[in-house]
């Protein structure tokens, strides 16, 4: 089996695209042996609420379920 082979049979099996997988690998071929790479920061937004917001509100919901946004 080639390379080219290998690496998508992985990208499939892991339902991630052909190139992460390439990139991954030139990643580690940088790092020495057993190291793994560093994981790259989310591309997420920023939060909205705090957690201490969203505990208020989990338990505000669970004392009246037909609570709205607006109220």
């Amino acid at each position: 089996m080639g390379r080219k082979k290998l690496g998508k049979c992985v990208a499939e099996e892991l339902s991630v695209n052909r190139l992460s997988i390439y990139r991954l690998k030139m990643e580690a071929a940088k790092l020495g042996p057993n190291t793994i790479p560093a994981r790259k920061p989310g591309s997420g937004g920023k939060r909205k609420t705090t957690p201490k917001t969203d505990c208020i509100l989990k338990c505000e919901v669970k004392k009246n379920p037909s609570i709205t946004a607006a109220e």
